[in-house]
């Protein structure tokens, strides 16, 4: 079975032409980049909640992305005030290593912006098709083979994970225990497991390439499509505001030092 992100709910992003959604990407995460007020980074993460349950996403996806996220944002926060060289008063020391409470806030910071930066690309997989997004990539000069891996690539990966569970479960059915043992041990005892996956991905390269030899993929004629992608009244509304927000935050971040500190 493949694996799609795609919510088909009528909401007020999911109507949207994808090359707005990919600018409202791209402006959004300049922003995480550029603010390091974890006041401001919050804000921003709290907006991308509050666009993706108003376009009907459920709560359990946007659950499930920090479920993903969870171990990576326990990592940057205990790892990363041990490295942020900042100035502040100093909580304990270790060895050379010293933790202030500034460095424990840009530790918050960075893991508030890299789970923002995520979130943010969950918005077109949440609310795009897959199709469509090939189609405003293309629009945009990608060129189609690109867009094509592309959507292979996000249909593919999430699958072959769920290959490997299933592998993992079937062996383990079969009495296979790769807890056990030292290193070495356990890395042979993956050999069933990687087998079984390469056979399973070579079948399933098979059959795809035989799949798009038969809809003509890489003949070099115009490609014509059934449903194509156009700009609407609320896509032209949407850039401008988007447009608008972005230069007065960018104006208000370098011009005035909005969100140039960490707290």
């Amino acid at each position: 079975m493949l694996f799609d992100l795609y919510v088909p709910a009528d909401g007020w992003l999911q109507r949207l032409d994808p090359r707005t959604k990919i600018a409202l990407v791209l402006c959004g995460a300049a922003l995480f980049v550029v603010m390091n007020h974890l006041l401001v980074l919050l804000g921003l993460l709290a907006l991308i909640h509050i666009m993706l349950l108003t376009s009907r996403v459920p709560p359990r996806q946007i659950g499930w992305v920090w479920r993903q996220l969870l171990r990576v944002v326990v990592i940057i926060v205990l790892v990363w005030p041990f490295f942020a060289r900042v100035a502040g008063p100093v909580i304990f020391s270790l060895g050379p290593f010293s933790v202030t409470w500034t460095s424990v806030w840009a530790g918050l910071a960075t893991a508030t912006r890299v789970v923002g930066m995520s979130l943010l690309f969950f918005v077109i997989l949440f609310t795009t098709r897959q199709n469509d997004l090939v189609r405003g990539l293309v629009r945009l000069g990608l060129p189609f083979e690109w867009g094509l891996t592309l959507s292979m690539a996000l249909r593919f990966i999430p699958t072959f994970s769920q290959t490997i569970a299933q592998i993992r479960d079937a062996q383990a059915a079969r009495g296979w225990q790769v807890e056990r043992g030292d290193i070495r041990g356990r890395l042979r005892g993956l050999t069933p497991v990687l087998v079984a996956l390469i056979i399973d991905v070579l079948r399933t390269g098979d059959t795809l390439g035989m799949a798009l030899a038969v809809r003509g993929v890489g003949s070099g004629r115009p490609r014509t499509v059934w449903r194509d992608i156009c700009f609407g009244r609320w896509d032209w509304v949407a850039l401008v505001l988007i447009g608008l927000i972005f230069v007065a935050l960018i104006y208000l971040r370098f011009g005035r030092g909005f969100g140039a500190e960490i707290l």
